[in-house]
């Protein structure tokens, strides 16, 4: 689904028309072949550098199984290993309407089912300034993941991760249940090194070995946390934290573009449209954005990260 405003419609096209002058941004598109992801990001980040000293990139990708979302990190990583950890990126994954079957990104003469596409600002022309906020409330105690595997989590204490959250859960299952047992969307917080929590959902059930798959990178060392489920204290948090970027950080934005999770959509199905007007009305300006399959934005007070279950949204202005 796309949005304006609060006005939420699926299978449509939400657009934001900006008069900018041509001479500060550019727009980067490559098709992704084989497992030459991460070369094409670097060189595409390197040809934003030469275009611009101080580039801020909006993006997006295509999402498919065989990418997965393992490429969400290695977008980020690639590109601060080029550009620096103080680099602005911010966007969302395509998506198709919650089929998880085919998406497409495109611009002008070029439309790819598999590709990066990057609009790369001159942040010394436009102010770029975005915050990711999830709104959801971790509780329970602070657990470890001890083991890990990509983006399966096998441990966290030691203990098999599918039996935390089965009880976290209230549920007893027999062996025949548990084959056939699907969490929905569980939603753990993960406390990095520095920085507000990530948050990572549940996308796949282990029986036989107790691991749980989550739809991001998470890695051995790891502090997780449950969350609750959300109620309307989500929205009312997330609005405040966008008052308050407007009032310290970017008073007169001319426009916002924003990245909101597909499962914030499943999760505050009667809320969202709140949610996306109380961003949009701290500001006062032009609003249009996706519901997506990952979103890309810095942690509050920490690094770049790529996000599941968040709200990510940029504010831009001419200098």
């Amino acid at each position: 689904g796309e949005f304006i405003d609060g006005e939420v419609t699926a299978g449509g096209i939400a657009m934001l028309l900006l008069d900018l002058n041509p001479a500060y941004f550019t727009v980067l598109c490559e098709e992704i072949n084989g497992n030459d992801y991460t070369l094409v990001v670097k060189e595409m980040t390197a040809r934003a550098i030469k275009k611009f000293n101080n580039p801020a990139f909006i993006l997006s990708y295509g999402w498919d199984v065989e990418l997965g979302w393992a490429f969400g990190e290695a977008i980020i990583r690639g590109m601060e290993e080029v550009a620096g950890d103080t680099v602005a990126v911010w966007g969302g994954v395509a998506g198709d309407d919650e089929q998880f079957q085919e998406t497409f990104v495109y611009t002008n003469g070029k439309n790819f089912r598999r590709a990066l596409i990057m609009l790369v600002l001159d942040a010394d022309k436009v102010m770029v300034t975005g915050r990711s906020a999830s709104g959801f409330k971790a509780v329970g105690t602070e657990k470890i993941l001890t083991k890990v595997v990509d983006n399966w989590i096998y441990t966290l204490d030691g203990e098999p991760a599918a039996d935390m959250v089965l009880k976290y859960m209230g549920l007893d299952l027999s062996k025949e249940e548990g084959e056939k047992f699907n969490p929905g969307i569980t939603v753990f917080s993960i406390q990095k090194n520095e920085g507000a929590p990530v948050m990572r959902a549940s996308a796949a059930f282990n029986w036989e070995n107790r691991s749980i798959a989550v739809t991001g990178d998470v890695q051995e060392g790891d502090r997780f946390r449950l969350t609750l489920p959300p109620d309307f204290d989500i929205v009312e948090t997330v609005t405040k934290d966008a008052e308050e970027v407007r009032k310290t950080l970017m008073p007169e934005a001319e426009a916002l573009v924003m990245f909101s999770c597909i499962c914030r959509l499943i999760e505050l199905r009667p809320m969202i449209g709140a949610e996306i007007d109380g961003i949009k009305n701290a500001f006062g300006v032009p609003m249009a954005g996706f519901f997506c399959y990952g979103e890309f934005g810095r942690a509050t007070n920490g690094k770049n990260e790529f996000h599941n279950l968040t709200c990510c949204w940029v504010a831009l202005k001419e200098k």
